[in-house]
């Protein structure tokens, strides 16, 4: 790489920077009460789990009946994911609730072949699957709407 494209590289990343850039102050509850979230925030995602052709994985999720330790084992985990537009933002809620947190449901969910390729429960998590109860593989798109609201009791 040539020096004149990196100081070109450096002089145009510190344009972008923001000139009034301050330390974070404490507020007052009066000060706290006057802060609006406007848009709330919003969560975007692209996932990538265990892509690769020869990838071997295994989760496993141990729980207890009766004293007898089980455990749910998904084997070969994999494949992409994409979420847009899940937002989350504390709006007002009706007087006798007060303020709640607004869920908003994402408006794209994207799968390519996501899933797992064997779902068992067994007693040695380490074991090989010796009888599988089947397999997910998601292929598709989902448009949602909706929201959930949440608050405190």
């Amino acid at each position: 790489m040539n020096t004149r494209f990196l100081l070109g590289l450096v002089l145009h990343t510190a344009c972008l920077l923001p000139l009034g850039v301050q330390a974070a102050n404490p507020l007052s509850d009066e000060e706290l009460g006057g802060v609006s979230g406007r848009g709330g925030i919003v969560l975007n995602a692209h996932l990538e789990l265990n892509t690769g052709a020869t990838s071997e994985n295994r989760v496993s999720l141990g729980f207890q009946v009766g004293g007898n330790t089980s455990y749910l084992l998904l084997h070969k985990l994999s494949g992409t994911l994409d979420l847009l537009g899940l937002t989350l933002q504390a709006v007002a809620g009706p007087a006798e609730i007060g303020d709640v947190i607004q869920l908003t449901l994402p408006t794209f969910v994207g799968f390519k072949d996501f899933g797992v390729k064997a779902i068992a429960v067994q007693s040695d998590p380490l074991a090989p699957i010796a009888a599988s109860l089947g397999q997910i593989q998601l292929n598709g798109t989902v448009q949602m709407q909706g929201q959930v609201l949440l608050w405190a009791k």
